[in-house]
């Protein structure tokens, strides 16, 4: 005869598996289900309403971008910003929010990465960028109930008021963005930047791009640019207001800069623009786009001014330290995105020199 106490044993297993059972599906339902985005309300008519995205690797250079933005701001201009979050714990959010003063509001907005799920299915093949960059895609149906509001990446500086930015006529386009810089043959299917944008939010919908951007980035295998590719591809030329340089300035090295191209790129914008120094001067907008980064590389251009607002932050703020297979990554992406038919030595010498130098 069977000992009671096994009994018990033996009638306990089933119940211990079906409860291990549960649990599993019920994590497993809650990673692949459908989440929606949630839907924000306007708070005022008379503000400049920007949003951020972020995470935990960016939100230190989002709080010298917040830092730099209030500073510079004339103090007349009301600034409503939204920061979505993106598997930020609670104490990050209110670290961001310690920056809300007189006329400048802080929304924080958690959001996690596993929305994603059910639309974005193809491998971002990336490292220096943020997967926070992919929720830019949604930002028009998040602000459904805003006529406009002006996206800003986190790794810049803002040097001046917004106020014209956010008052530009988009008219009848999608987004008022900056054309890139053409210092490379191969970008010049790549007619803007994505890192500042105003989005005209019912244009956006009726035409339902983020959908179409999300085609584009499932069907593209070897997509190395986020979002920067498909917004090109889907929204094209004649969507886009472009804008003046300065308010998006892509940090260029002073040896890369050429008065005559950068005139021919940005005419009729720049017509005032006398050399590099007046370009640095009148900027109202720094970019750090691309695998160089002022916390790693403090001698690349703007990084002076980059390390004073974010000492303003933490005085004891170092110069943070690569870390080498995260650069290695980074520097195959970019000879990869900028080599085309070359042979295998080819590729091993600019991975050197792009390792080395960026």
């Amino acid at each position: 005869m069977v000992n009671l106490k096994y009994k018990k044993i033996i009638i306990l297993i089933p119940v211990i598996l079906l409860i291990i059972f549960s649990i599993f599906a019920f994590f497993k339902f809650n990673q692949t289900k459908i989440h929606p985005f949630p839907k924000i309300t306007p708070d005022s008519d008379n503000s400049i309403n920007i949003v951020f995205t972020t995470d935990k690797e960016y939100s230190p250079y989002l709080k010298v971008a917040l830092k730099s933005l209030i500073l510079n701001k004339n103090k007349d201009s009301i600034y409503n910003i939204y920061i979505l979050c993106i598997d930020l714990n609670k104490k990050t959010q209110q670290e961001l929010k310690q920056f809300e003063q007189d006329k400048v509001k802080i929304n924080t907005v958690a959001l996690k990465k596993g929305m994603l799920s059910d639309k974005i299915k193809t491998k971002v093949n990336i490292h220096y960028v943020s997967k926070a960059d992919l929720f830019k895609i949604f930002i028009p149906e998040m602000f459904q109930n805003f006529d406009k509001i002006l996206y800003l990446d986190s790794d810049i500086l803002v040097l001046g008021d917004l106020s014209s930015l956010y008052n530009t006529d988009i008219q009848d386009k999608y987004i008022a963005a900056v054309k890139r810089y053409d210092f490379s043959p191969k970008l010049k299917k790549e007619i803007f930047n994505c890192g500042v944008m105003l989005y005209n939010n019912k244009k956006w919908q009726e035409d339902n791009i983020s959908q179409k951007i999300v085609n584009t980035i499932n069907e593209n295998k070897k997509n190395t640019t986020i979002t920067q590719y498909p917004f090109n591809k889907v929204i094209k030329k004649k969507g886009v207001k472009l804008i003046s340089p300065l308010y998006n300035n892509i940090v260029l090295p002073e040896a890369d800069f050429s008065l005559s191209l950068y005139k021919k790129n940005y005419s009729p914008f720049c017509d005032t623009i006398k050399d590099y120094n007046d370009l640095k001067n009148k900027t109202i907008i720094v970019h750090f786009a691309g695998i160089q980064k002022p916390w790693y590389n403090p001698d690349m251009e703007f990084a002076s001014l980059w390390w004073q607002y974010a000492h303003l932050i933490n005085p004891d703020w170092k110069v943070e330290k690569r870390n080498i297979f995260k650069h290695a990554l980074n520097s195959f992406a970019i000879v990869v995105k900028f080599m085309e038919n070359k042979n295998f030595s080819d590729y091993i010498k600019n991975f050197y020199k792009t390792f080395k130098t960026s």
